[in-house]
């Protein structure tokens, strides 16, 4: 799948994986001291040596290996260009942690002896290993999955930010609801913290917009054979809309329930299942469906070509450099993502390449985008707290596409007030500084 249930977020989105194991990456990590003595380790005059640590096996392999992927085609596009200011980056070593908290220490630790300058393409549910990196002042970058003590220290990148928080209500529900013209909703979550901390909220914001949500089950079991009960509570409570954070398999189940009972119009608002080939494989229960998405859709390449380059550039070099038929998906943005917030820092310092000058050159960026990929991050604070307005993307499945919808003049993205009064109107900016196209 493409999103993921986040211990904490920057606006809740979920991935199709979890296991009872997966909450041990929610567990406290300890920062200890922080040695600089590596500070040149895999520079030489013509390549610098950096590695990677994701679960390329095991049960969350599917949801994030692509993670290196989209690293790896990143760096084979910047080689084949010259690499930067003369050198090439080599991709080595790029370890698996099987998916496994104890793989993920003995994987970072392996990376500490091999000398990288640095992790790109961290894609894990168990980042045990973040405080040997954090420790050795390896500068880390990859996909935010897991909490903000693991992601804590000035030189750990999370793709679109270090912190999050699963608590801020999310005024993106609500507007769906509005736009659509709902008036009744329901919230479903799995009985598990990935899934239900996703959707507090949504029910935080559906209560301060004032929408009425007679319904909200967060103690679905995983895997439930059955939404019946559910569906027929949606029933008896004249439910329009339902807002779901469980995963794609949960929530093509709860679509195809609710055709069977006769509740097909009901408006579905997923944090889970922007993917190609999910739809094409799910087109009948997909079909109308609304997904918030915390980046710039694929899909604007084909409609608004030279606007978003930076999903240009990455939808092209999916093409030339990954294995064939790959698809496109969140997790390998946030590895391509992360590549390129490396590649800039590079820039930044010049023919002089040090961890800590690739730390202080990143953490002065106010408003990164990866060239239009993402909504704007400023790496001055984006460690500790939540970062700029929150501008979100949208698309609406329709047959086997996905389409953009909402927007603000020519830009996809939506911009809301985090602080908005309580109210039955969710207002919102106009399209803010440095949010894409700008």
């Amino acid at each position: 799948m493409d999103r993921r249930w986040w211990c904490a977020i920057r606006a809740p989105v979920v991935v199709g994986l979890l296991a009872t194991g997966l909450l041990v990456a929610c567990a406290n990590v300890t920062i200890g001291t922080v040695s600089h003595a590596g500070d040149t380790n895999g520079v030489t005059a013509t390549s610098i040596r950096v590695g990677a640590l994701a679960s390329l096996s095991g049960f969350a392999s599917t949801d994030f290996a692509p993670v290196v992927t989209g690293a790896q085609v990143y760096f084979d596009r910047l080689n084949a260009a010259g690499g930067v200011d003369g050198r090439k980056i080599i991709y080595s070593p790029i370890i698996d942690d099987g998916t496994s908290p104890s793989g993920d220490t003995s994987a970072a630790q392996q990376l500490v002896q091999d000398k990288v300058f640095a992790v790109v393409g961290v894609g894990t549910p168990f980042f045990t290993g973040s405080s040997i990196l954090r420790a050795q002042a390896v500068p880390t970058f990859g996909l935010q999955e897991n909490t903000n003590s693991q992601w804590a220290g000035p030189n750990m990148f999370g793709a679109g930010g270090s912190f999050v928080d699963s608590a801020a209500p999310q005024p993106q529900a609500a507007y769906v609801a509005q736009r659509t013209g709902s008036h009744r909703t329901a919230v479903l979550a799995y009985n598990v913290a990935q899934s239900s901390q996703g959707c507090v909220s949504i029910i935080n914001a559906l209560a301060r917009f004032h929408v009425d949500t007679p319904v909200i089950d967060v103690s679905i079991p995983y895997g439930a054979a059955s939404l019946d009960a559910d569906v027929t509570r949606m029933q008896q409570n004249r439910i329009d809309f339902v807002a779901t954070c469980m995963d794609a398999t949960g929530n093509i189940k709860l679509s195809q329930t609710l055709q069977q009972h006769g509740m097909g119009s009901t408006v579905q608002y997923w944090l889970d299942g922007y993917n190609q080939q999910v739809l094409q494989n799910n087109q009948a229960a997909m079909d109308g469906v609304y997904f918030l998405v915390q980046q710039t859709p694929f899909e604007v390449s084909a409609r608004h070509r030279g606007v978003y380059p930076g999903i240009d550039e990455f939808n092209a070099a999916l093409k030339r450099y990954a294995p064939r038929g790959t698809q496109a998906s969140t997790s390998a943005l946030a590895g391509w993502v992360s590549a390129d917030l490396f590649t800039q820092g590079l820039r930044a310092l010049g023919a002089t390449v040090t961890r800590s000058g690739l730390v202080a050159a990143i953490n002065k960026f106010t408003s990164y985008t990866a060239d239009g990929a993402i909504s704007p991050v400023d790496w001055s604070v984006a460690h500790t707290a939540l970062t700029f307005t929150d501008c979100s993307a949208f698309v609406q499945a329709r047959q086997d596409v996905f389409v953009p919808v909402f927007g603000t003049g020519s830009s996809v993205y939506v911009c809301f007030d985090q602080q908005a009064p309580s109210s039955t109107t969710v207002t919102t900016l106009g399209l803010q500084p440095g949010v894409p196209p700008a």
